[in-house]
């Protein structure tokens, strides 16, 4: 996918962020948790904004929206866990799921700058087949023992995911 860009979260972008958001909500909360109606209220959207505007500032985290031409198909993120790993997380809109987006915007965070991380790790559910086809393409490697969490009702299994980056 050569025309899908990975670029860093900004101010500007907050309009069509709010609208890709609100569209795919229902998509999202099928396989993560709410982030609650509250996140979809304007002022408490730009306020969660600017949360992670200030933490990639301060060399928090890493906070990305994957574009294709000039619209949102996704996002991409890495939160520092401890002193060298970074934790990355990913989702596609519903619309734009299965054209390998994910896997070149994976690509494309794998040659960019991660001050301190030496070590990426990411989890996927154990039928997230998509998400791990991923992970898989790009490099990472399936770490370790699957963990179960409780959630709506039901018990997810989840496995780990690395890749050590060579710099």
């Amino acid at each position: 996918m050569d025309r899908v860009n990975v670029k860093a979260l900004r101010l500007q972008d907050e309009a069509l962020l709010y609208a890709f958001e609100c569209a795919n909500r229902i998509h999202f909360e099928r396989s993560v948790p709410s982030r609650g109606d509250a996140y979809y209220e304007p002022e408490s959207f730009h306020q969660a904004l600017q949360q992670l505007l200030s933490e990639q500032a301060d060399g928090d985290g890493c906070y990305y929206l994957m574009w294709y031409d000039d619209t949102i198909v996704g996002r991409l993120n890495v939160h520092h866990t401890d002193a060298d790993t970074g934790e990355v997380g990913y989702r596609v809109g519903a619309e734009h799921g299965g054209r390998g987006y994910a896997t070149a915007a994976l690509r494309q965070l794998l040659t960019f700058e991660l001050p301190g991380v030496k070590r990426l790790r990411a989890e996927t559910t154990s039928d997230n087949v998509a998400s791990q086809r991923v992970l898989v393409r790009t490099g990472f490697i399936r770490d370790g023992e699957a963990r179960q969490l409780e959630w709506a009702g039901r018990t997810l299994t989840f496995y780990a995911y690395v890749y050590p980056l060579d710099r």
